[in-house]
């Protein structure tokens, strides 16, 4: 079971967006993918179910040391949802951030709740605590979206140091797969271009080659509960996002085979 959190600190980069999208293409792909909802916003929760309130499944549990048990969306694709509640485990001890990590390892061995998953793409919440370092200590991946956009720099170089201490202090076999440039709309041509040759000329092959370009397609789908790639299957966003998935698996394996 390979788990990649989505993750940057700071807001309003597409973290959800990837999320919804590679887990759905991961699972037409024929892998077993689990979706968590780790943002109390519980915006990825409302991109796969018309009415959130009737999810069957909450990462709350996690936090509270309870076995989860994953609601099926569709074939190959489960999820376990959030809301507002989740906000509550600011509150509570240092120690809570582990109890995701473990509540993933203990329904990995409780076959008889879950399939036998092959990813878990966590979507976690654009700010910094324990709903943040939880999703760091429960991956093995982090995958960072930006925004071709001023501030993105310093948002990064934020997130990597967050990234290396959770490395240095609790968990050493985290990596960071890549740093995808995402919502590239086109009509700030010079920065943008000035921004992905700064972003690779500063992190070299940490950047991916593959590029989210901003469409209405992508905005609209989760509103019917679809990934772009089944609300748009011809559109360019389409072709962007079956791209990343490829890339993503594409440097898994290159890194598994590394190791």
């Amino acid at each position: 079971m390979i788990t990649i959190a989505i993750a940057n600190q700071k807001g309003g980069v597409g973290k959800t967006t990837i999320a919804f999208n590679l887990a759905q293409i991961l699972a037409t792909k024929g892998f077993q993918v689990l979706a968590v909802d780790n943002d109390p916003q519980g915006n990825l929760t409302s991109s796969f179910l018309e009415d959130p309130a009737l999810r069957k499944s909450n990462v709350l549990d996690a936090y509270s040391l309870k076995i989860l048990k994953p609601a099926s969306i569709s074939k190959n694709l489960y999820l376990v949802g959030a809301d507002i509640g989740l906000s509550t485990v600011a509150e509570r001890d240092f120690q809570v951030i582990f109890n995701l990590k473990e509540a993933l390892d203990g329904m990995k061995n409780a076959l008889t709740t879950s399939p036998a998953f092959d990813y878990v793409i966590i979507d976690g919440l654009p700010s910094f605590g324990h709903l943040h370092l939880a999703a760091l200590a429960a991956a093995d991946y982090v995958l960072i979206p930006v925004k071709p956009a001023p501030y993105a720099l310093a948002g990064l170089k934020d997130l990597l140091t967050t990234v290396d201490k959770a490395k240095k202090y609790f968990n050493p076999g985290l990596s960071v797969l890549g740093i995808v440039i995402n919502q590239v709309d086109g009509r700030s041509l010079v920065m943008e271009r000035e921004m992905d040759g700064t972003l690779r000329k500063r992190y070299g092959k940490l950047v991916l080659r593959t590029r989210i370009r901003k469409r209405v397609s992508i905005e609209e789908s989760p509103a019917f509960q679809k990934a772009v790639a089944a609300y748009a299957p011809n559109s360019a966003a389409a072709e962007d996002f079956k791209s990343l998935a490829k890339e993503v698996l594409r440097r898994i394996k290159n890194e598994q085979d590394e190791s």
